[in-house]
C-alpha cells in the first residue's frame, strides 16, 4: 500500500512538473521575454526550430560514430569550450560592481587581517560573508606568488569550476544514457552562454555550481551502492552538500529533493540513515564556520542582515526582480534601529496591501510574468552584468551589450526555448520509468521553480542549477532516439 502511495504521488508530481513547463515552453513561445529586446515570437520558434532539429539529428549522427569518434568530438567540443572561456576572459574583464564588487572590495580590505564585518554584511547580506572568506583566502594565497591582480586570476578559477561542473555532468550523463549522449550533452555545453559569458562575473552562481552536481554525483554513488563503500558517499554527500548551501543558501533545494527523491523510493528505515548521514555533517560544518565568524558579530545573529520577508515583499513587485526602492525601504528601517521581528511585522502588513490590490486575478498575472522574466529569459542576465563598468571597449562588446547584439538575443532566446522544450519532455518520458534517478533532477528544479515564485527572481538564479536542466535535457533527446537508450547504463 504504501509503494502503490509513493507510486500515485510520485505521477501526480511529475503531471504537475509537465503541466508546469508545457505552460512556461507555450508561454515563452507565444511572449518572448523582453527585458532586452521585444523580439517577434514567430522569428524566435522559427529559430528554434531548427536548432532543435540540429540538435536531434546531431544525436543521430554521433551513434554512427565509433567509441573513438565519439570521444574525439567530445574533446573537441571541451577546447571549443575553454577557447569561449579564454575570449571572454580577454575582452569582456568587467570591473567588479554591485554585490561581487562589494565582498570584493571588504576582502582587499582586510586580506592581511580579517577583523571585522562591514554594514554591507551585518545590516543588509550576511549571507554572502562566505563568500567574503573565499576571496581572502584567494588573494592570501595569490600574495605568495607576488601576484596583484587578484580579480583577474579569480576569472581563471571560475572557469576552471565551469569546467570541472561540466566534467562531473559529463561523467553523470555517461554513466546513466551511455557516451552518445554524453558526446551530445558536451555539444549542448556550447550553446549554453553562461558557461563562457559568466566567467568575468566571480560570483556565486557559478563558483558554486560544482557543488549540486558534485551532490548528485555522490548520492548517485551512494544510492546505487550495496557495499561498506555507501557510508564514505553519504559522509562526503553531507560535506559537499553543506559547503555548498553555506556559499549559496538556495542549494538547500537539492538537499531536500535528495532527501524527498530517497523517501519515495525507499523504506522510512533507509530514508533517516540518509537523513541522519546528511545532517550530521551540516551540523559540523555550520558549528565551526559559527565558531569562527559569530565573534565578528556586532549583534545577535537573530539581528544580522534583511529578515527574510524582504525577499518575499520584493517578489511581489512588478515582475519579481530586484527593486532598488524595497532594498532601499528596509535598509532605512534597520538604520532607524528596529530589530527584524519588528521589521516583519511592517512587511508583513505590506506583502498583505500588494495582495489584497492585486486581487486573485492580478496576482495570477504577477505569477505569469515572473515565470516568463524568470524561466523564458535566455541571456540569463548577461547583458546587464557584462555591460557594468567593463575594463575595456572593443568591437565585439556590441554584439553582447550594444547596439548589433539582435542576433545574439535572437539565437540564445531560440536555445531556451528549446530547452523548456526538451524539459518538458523528459517530463513525459518519466512517467513511463518510476525508477529512473533523473527524477532527483526533475525533483530539484520543480523546487527551484517554486522557490522563485515567492521569492525574489531573475534569470541569473538559474545558473546553479543549469547542469541539472541540460542533464534533464539530454534524458529527453536520449528518450526521443529510442534505439539510442539500448545499451545504456540507466541504473534503476
Amino acid at each position: 500500500m504504501v509503494i502503490k502511495i509513493k507510486s500515485i504521488l510520485l505521477q501526480l508530481f511529475l503531471l504537475v512538473f509537465t503541466a508546469t513547463f508545457a505552460f512556461i515552453f507555450t508561454d515563452a513561445l507565444i511572449h518572448p521575454n523582453a527585458t532586452f529586446l521585444q523580439m517577434s515570437g514567430w522569428k524566435v520558434g522559427g529559430l528554434a526550430c531548427l536548432i532543435a532539429a540540429f540538435f536531434y539529428f546531431a544525436y543521430r549522427g554521433m551513434k554512427k560514430l565509433s567509441t573513438r569518434g565519439l570521444m574525439i568530438v567530445s574533446l573537441v567540443n571541451l577546447v571549443l569550450l575553454v577557447l569561449l572561456q579564454l575570449f571572454f576572459i580577454r575582452y569582456f574583464q568587467v570591473n567588479p560592481t554591485w554585490d561581487v564588487g562589494d565582498v570584493y572590495r571588504a576582502a582587499l580590505e582586510q586580506k592581511d587581517s580579517f577583523y571585522a564585518l562591514s554594514d554591507y554584511f551585518t545590516i543588509k547580506y550576511p549571507n554572502n560573508i562566505p563568500l567574503l572568506i573565499v576571496f581572502i583566502l584567494g588573494m592570501r594565497f595569490l600574495d605568495l606568488f607576488g601576484v596583484t591582480n587578484y580579480y583577474f586570476y579569480f576569472t581563471f578559477v571560475n572557469a576552471l569550476v565551469i569546467l570541472l561542473s561540466m566534467g562531473g555532468l559529463y561523467w553523470l550523463i555517461h554513466r546513466h544514457f551511455g557516451l552518445v549522449s554524453a558526446t551530445w550533452a558536451s555539444l549542448l555545453m556550447l550553446f549554453m552562454t553562461p558557461l563562457y559569458m559568466y566567467v568575468p562575473i566571480v560570483y556565486t552562481d557559478t563558483l558554486v555550481m560544482i557543488f549540486p552536481i558534485l551532490g548528485l554525483i555522490l548520492y548517485d554513488l551512494f544510492y546505487h551502492s550495496t557495499d561498506r563503500r555507501r557510508y564514505v558517499y553519504l559522509i562526503l554527500l553531507g560535506l559537499v552538500l553543506s559547503i555548498g548551501v553555506l556559499v549559496k543558501t538556495n542549494a538547500i533545494i537539492l538537499v531536500v529533493a535528495i532527501l524527498i527523491h530517497y523517501l519515495m523510493m525507499n523504506p522510512m528505515k533507509r530514508w533517516i540513515q540518509l537523513l541522519i548521514g546528511i545532517a550530521l555533517p551540516f551540523f559540523i560544518v555550520n558549528t565551526i564556520y559559527q565558531s569562527r565568524i559569530s565573534p565578528l558579530y556586532p549583534t545577535e545573529k537573530s539581528e544580522l542582515g534583511f529578515p527574510m520577508t524582504h525577499w518575499v515583499m520584493m517578489g511581489l513587485d512588478g515582475n519579481g526582480g530586484y527593486f532598488h526602492e524595497d532594498a532601499e525601504y528596509t535598509n532605512s528601517l534597520k538604520l532607524e534601529g528596529l530589530t527584524n521581528d519588528q521589521i516583519k511585522d511592517i512587511h508583513l502588513d505590506r506583502i498583505k496591501q500588494q495582495l489584497s490590490e492585486y486581487g486573485v486575478r492580478g496576482f495570477l498575472n504577477h505569477l505569469h510574468q515572473k515565470m516568463n522574466f524568470t524561466w523564458a529569459e535566455g541571456t540569463y542576465f548577461i547583458p546587464e552584468k557584462l555591460s557594468r563598468q567593463p575594463l575595456e571597449t572593443n568591437v565585439y562588446q556590441a554584439y553582447v551589450f550594444g547596439d548589433k547584439n539582435h542576433p545574439y538575443l535572437y539565437a540564445v532566446q531560440a536555445i531556451q526555448l528549446v530547452m523548456l522544450g526538451l524539459m518538458t519532455i523528459s517530463g513525459v518520458y518519466l512517467f513511463k520509468n518510476r525508477h529512473a534517478f533523473v527524477h532527483v533532477m526533475a525533483i530539484t528544479l520543480f523546487g527551484n521553480f517554486l522557490f522563485l515564485l515567492i521569492w525574489e527572481t531573475r534569470s541569473r538564479y538559474l545558473v546553479l542549477y543549469l547542469p541539472l536542466m541540460m542533464m534533464l535535457c539530454t534524458y529527453a533527446m536520449a528518450s526521443l532516439n529510442k534505439n539510442s537508450m539500448k545499451g545504456s547504463r540507466e541504473h534503476v
